[in-house]
């Protein structure tokens, strides 16, 4: 009995043994086999890539890569803070520049103390948009304003960056301040783009010097000869102030010339805010063919627009800006076919304008007028950033408004009857005065003055509000949006400029460097800046 159950189990043994030879060996092959394929797909896969199309990787990259834009910041200008708008101690200034509007913009200011180390603070950024177009991203870029708290010690320069590390920080030096007597009201024209029109700017400026205003600043991009000189004869006489305004620079994936709202009005607005602020107390914003008059023009008498604001300012004691509706004002520019110069102008053709829109609330057609320290930025038509607690009031068209002198209407809907002749009577006499003091530009013959090509920008502008009812606009406000027909055959000058720009962290700052007035390009466009030197070896 013994016996037979040691056969047995010796016989169970070797049956085991034989079992777990032969699973060892299945095992063994199945990893063989297996590790054969990979290999071989591992083999011909570096084979494909390598000989048939190396790209293959690359595209299937893209689909998990992330784009990272970081911040890219145009520096639109730098400005002391004056101190009569302080309401602590210290020291300030301001940093204008555009940006995308997407993103958000750190930086840091950088300011040598008494004790030659490096007061660190974050400037505090606002979009000057903030609250009328920040939830839209329909366009994109935006001026933006951080004001940096500096130490007092700080007089001419300091630094920024994007990133605490003054190893990142780019140098800054303030504009200083214009050494003015104090205006009491000053305008800040729109930029002049391909401008040609220069009976309309001496309209305009003429008529803005008989209604109080004491200095006028006009941004230039591109004009005619003609009216640039024009300009240049008014800034001898100390009453215009010339501020230049070239193209911004195209990056590497973006053109914020096309992604700004309305021409860029905005950020040279808020420009002009911060340069006059020193030396102003109100301050206008306008289309050089917008004016503020008399409900009744006919009782028009100099300086009526310095009295009728301060009036509405005592009135409303918690106005920071007046919000004034604008009406369309039949405008009919003289129609001389020779001999077109100064000596031979005159305001007689305001006697034709004898009709206009009736007082009606429209929101879109507006314009601002601010008390200087009360405010620090506008929205073309209506104002943004308020100070220590000051508002924007409506003006109601029925007590105050602008007149929009349209010189391409030749009617106007709802017409009520309107008398300039007075204003004309007053503009000629003041215009005999001015003549003499243009010396040998006053004889000169000028280029004829051509409003056909505005039907078109009127065609385009009506496309583009259409485009807006339909929830889905694939077009911006700005000067390149628009195409015209009609070729600028005119002798003009434009501002051109190159770019410098910083690398700072992960971000960049770029200013514009040789800012000049050259021959303009063709149709009297302004030339697009080059990038012409950097600290990086990529490019914004």
């Amino acid at each position: 009995m013994q016996r037979t159950v040691l056969r047995t189990l010796s016989a169970l043994q070797r049956k085991v043994r034989m079992c777990s030879n032969q699973r060892a060996s299945t095992i063994g092959d199945w990893t063989f086999r297996i590790s054969l394929v990979i290999f071989a797909f591992l083999c011909g896969f570096a084979w494909y890539t390598r000989t048939i199309n190396m790209w293959a990787m690359k595209n299937i990259g893209d689909t998990f890569l992330r784009k990272d834009i970081n911040t890219r910041q145009i520096i639109l200008g730098s400005f002391w803070r004056d101190e009569r708008e302080q309401n602590v101690d210290g020291r300030f200034a301001v940093i204008h520049f555009l940006g995308d509007g997407r993103i958000e913009h750190p930086l840091y200011c950088f300011s040598i103390q008494a004790n030659n180390r490096y007061l660190i603070t974050r400037a505090t950024v606002q979009r000057i948009h903030r609250g009328k177009r920040a939830s839209s991203d329909i366009c994109s870029w935006s001026g933006h304003i951080a004001e940096c708290d500096l130490d007092v010690h700080a007089m001419k320069e300091f630094k920024i960056s994007t990133t605490p590390n003054v190893e990142d920080a780019m140098l800054v030096t303030p504009e200083a301040p214009l050494r003015e007597p104090r205006h009491d009201m000053v305008v800040c024209m729109a930029p002049m783009y391909i401008y040609t029109d220069w009976e309309i700017l001496v309209t305009g400026i003429e008529l803005w010097l008989a209604m109080g205003a004491t200095k006028i600043v006009v941004p230039v991009q591109s004009a005619s000869s003609a009216t640039y000189r024009i300009l240049q004869e008014y800034e001898k006489k100390g009453i215009v102030i010339i501020r230049h305004w070239p193209k911004w620079p195209i990056m590497s994936d973006t053109n914020p010339n096309g992604l700004v709202l309305s021409r860029g009005i905005e950020e040279s607005h808020v420009n002009c805010l911060f340069f006059v602020k020193p030396w102003s107390d109100i301050v206008v914003f306008s289309d050089i063919d917008d004016f503020l008059l008399p409900l009744d023009p006919s009782t028009v008498s100099p300086g009526d627009n310095l009295q009728i604001l301060r009036n509405l300012f005592a009135e409303h004691p918690q106005a920071g800006s007046l919000l004034f509706e604008h009406r369309d004002v039949q405008f009919v520019p003289p129609n001389r076919q020779e001999d077109q110069s100064l000596a031979n102008f005159n305001f007689e053709f305001l006697r034709n304008s004898k009709n206009k829109m009736n007082c009606n609330v429209w929101r879109m057609k507006t314009r601002v007028v601010v008390n200087a320290s009360r405010v620090d930025s506008v929205n073309m038509h209506e104002t943004g950033i308020h100070r220590f607690g000051y508002v924007q009031t409506r003006v109601p068209c029925r007590q105050a408004h602008f007149y929009h002198l349209r010189h391409s209407h030749n009617t106007v809907p709802s017409p009520t009857p309107i008398n300039m002749s007075p204003l004309a009577d007053m503009l000629n006499k003041q215009w005999q005065n001015r003549i003499e003091s243009f010396t040998s530009m006053k004889s000169e013959i000028l280029n004829k003055t051509n409003t056909e090509y505005l039907e078109d920008f009127d065609r385009c502008m009506g496309a583009i509000n259409d485009e807006h009812w339909t929830m889905k606009v694939s077009r911006c406000l700005t000067p390149h949006v628009c195409f015209s027909r009609l070729r600028r055959d005119v002798d003009c000058v434009a501002v051109a400029s190159e770019y410098e720009f910083y690398r700072s962290g992960k971000g960049y700052f770029m200013n514009p460097i040789n800012i000049r007035v050259q021959k303009s390009e063709v149709n009297c466009e302004s030339p697009v800046p080059p990038f012409t030197s950097g600290n990086h070896y990529f490019a914004p």
